[in-house]
């Protein structure tokens, strides 16, 4: 089992199985989730959820040695296994790394590194692992997971909490649980075969790195989220109420940020909707996200350069602002009922407050701003 690295998917760990026989000098260690970046339509099919990854074999030493240098923890286990175990194992691996059968479809949670090494060991084994784990809970979820690993990198962290849907919310069992190496790692060393014995013989750590270590506990960023985005609401605010004092400046300032503000929600919007509509990321659908960043706000980006240019709004904008903002609280209340119980707090508390701020400096504003042939928002007609 190898411990975090520095690079964004190194977060998770990495394992192998080592397969060691001085007689007939095999000393090999075999492992999943390989990718290359420079393979063929590598993008288009990782875009599109299609991941194509293989397994490996190397030569244990160079396995070795390489997570040495990469500064990463290492712990070695000895499986509990008798003789024929021991062959078929060696012989799955052999006709898994075999062409034809190297290359699979890569699933991040569901069939990666540390999935295959632990339904090869379940199948040699009759599936005693699976029969300890799948019906147990393990209290957690892939998201908790994923964000706990990934919170030492904070853009990954905020992709990974907006990107994520509610599949990634639901508790998983102990079994799902192995997803990650470090996880799998543990749960074997609790597992006893049918005669009582345990499935690992022993557990070494045999490499300690000096850099990066599993978090154990789990961070929040709702407060740096919120503390941002409050801050900008408010500044949103200022800048209509100077709007109604005719500061130029602050109603060029307040088009312009204003626009940039929509064109960055919209894009994650649309991402979002894509991810959910277009794509085989399962565990991206049904994202309650999209209620905080809306690809509507791309007609209000528009919008607000055109008040950049032309110093008026047209009247049609505000009935998008109160939908975009809306629909954003919506998101909030939205969270007392159990069936929407995607944990995204961060995110409405990066979104929400600024959608308040923008929404309330344009009604200030006022006249101020829209197109003089046209009513103030919120005047009747006679």
């Amino acid at each position: 089992t190898i411990g975090p690295g520095a690079l964004v998917w190194e977060r998770f760990g990495h394992n192998g199985l080592w397969i060691h026989d001085p007689e007939s000098g095999v000393d090999r260690v075999y492992h999943w989730g390989l990718f290359d970046f420079n393979s063929e339509n590598f993008w288009p099919k990782f875009l599109q959820g299609y991941m194509e990854y293989s397994i490996g074999s190397v030569d244990s030493q160079a396995f070795f040695q390489s997570n040495m240098q990469s500064d990463r923890d290492i712990w070695l286990q000895e499986i509990n296994f008798n003789s024929d175990q021991k062959n078929a194992l060696f012989a799955f691996l052999k006709e898994n790394d075999s062409d034809g059968n190297r290359i699979y479809r890569y699933d991040y949670y569901l069939d990666n590194c540390s999935t295959r090494a632990r339904d090869a060991l379940d199948q040699v084994l009759g599936g005693v692992i699976k029969k300890a784990s799948v019906d147990k809970g393990s209290g957690k979820t892939f998201r908790a997971n994923t964000r706990r690993l990934l919170q030492k990198i904070p853009m990954a962290y905020l992709g990974i909490q907006l990107g994520l849907g509610h599949p990634a919310d639901d508790e998983i069992s102990v079994w799902k649980d192995m997803f990650t190496p470090m996880a799998l790692r543990r749960y074997l060393n609790e597992i006893q075969l049918p005669d009582g014995t345990p499935l690992v013989l022993s557990d070494k750590f045999i490499f300690n790195s000096s850099r990066i270590k599993e978090p154990e506990h789990l961070s929040s960023y709702l407060s740096f989220y919120l503390c941002i985005s409050a801050s900008l609401g408010v500044f949103f605010a200022l800048l209509g109420y100077l709007c109604v004092l005719r500061r130029k400046t602050a109603r060029l300032l307040l088009a312009l940020l204003g626009g940039l503000w929509c064109l960055l929600s919209a894009l994650i919007g649309t991402t979002l909707f894509i991810i959910w509509f277009f794509t085989e990321h399962r565990f991206g659908h049904l994202n309650e996200n999209l209620l905080q960043f809306n690809p509507l706000s791309l007609l209000l980006a528009g919008y607000f350069f055109m008040l950049l240019i032309r110093g008026r709004l047209p009247k049609v904008s505000v009935k998008i602002l109160y939908a975009v903002t809306g629909l954003s609280l919506l998101g909030l209340v939205i969270q007392i009922i159990p069936i929407f119980h995607q944990v995204n707090a961060e995110i409405i508390a990066l979104a929400l407050p600024t959608h308040l701020g923008l929404f309330w400096a344009v009604r200030t504003a006022g006249y101020r701003l829209f197109e003089e042939k046209q009513i103030k928002p919120g005047e009747r007609k006679a």
